[in-house]
């Protein structure tokens, strides 16, 4: 498959991936209640609803990323190794790539932790749970978020400062993605406006990607320019 309708598919598969989180912020985020009595209300959409749509759809969110990831690193890579005259390049990227794992691999635990209480009843029907159960649960899942997000900021950061290198990505782009960088960061303080702008970043990236509008051949330009 020629590289720039691979790029193009990876352009699909991040939008895929966006448009399949949509349905987890409908229901709700665990951060959200602040009491037992809110906590037990959390899961007043249904328990069929609340599995499907924070636990089966977040399950093609995960594999769209996934898929994403490995182009945009292999795009971020090839940009790299373009400007810098080839095969000394890759510290930058790869830490994109780790940055990538790390917050795919907590927001599926966050997504398994979220689901955990009414997944249970789904599958065992009632049973007497203690209020620590479901409180334990939604503080973990929370907790996963956060710490899954400081994935994400290492993965946009790196790819920023990659993309003023080499002209990778559009230069606003760039430079929207050091905001985008400290506020998924700070997830812990914004939860909902962090986690959002982050998936703001991967659509605009995964169009860009998709319209053609990014990688090698904007990449090769730059270094001919240089050269």
């Amino acid at each position: 498959m020629p590289n720039r309708n691979l790029v193009r598919l990876g352009g699909v598969f991040g939008l895929l991936a966006v448009v399949a989180m949509i349905p987890a912020y409908l229901v709700g985020t665990p951060d959200t209640p602040g009491s037992p009595a809110a906590a037990s209300s959390y899961f007043e959409a249904g328990l069929d609803t609340f599995v499907f749509s924070n636990g089966v759809i977040p399950l093609f969110h995960v594999f769209f990323f996934i898929l994403f990831l490995g182009v945009l690193y292999g795009m971020l890579r090839r940009a790299e190794d373009s400007v810098q005259g080839g095969g000394s390049g890759g510290g930058l990227p790869a830490a994109a790539l780790a940055g990538g794992i790390v917050f795919v691999v907590l927001e599926a635990a966050g997504f398994a932790a979220e689901i955990l209480y009414p997944a249970t009843l789904q599958r065992f029907g009632d049973f007497d749970p203690s209020a620590p159960f479901v409180l334990a649960s939604l503080t973990l899942s929370t907790w996963l978020y956060h710490f899954c997000q400081v994935g994400a900021s290492a993965l946009i950061l790196m790819s920023s400062l990659i993309a003023l290198g080499t002209g990778v990505l559009p230069w606003w782009l760039a430079l929207a993605g050091f905001v985008v960088a400290v506020l998924t960061l700070l997830h812990f303080l914004f939860p909902l406006l962090a986690a959002l702008v982050g998936l703001l970043w991967i659509a605009a990236v995964s169009v860009l990607m998709l319209l053609g509008k990014v990688g090698p051949t904007t990449s090769e330009r730059v270094r001919n320019v240089r050269s």
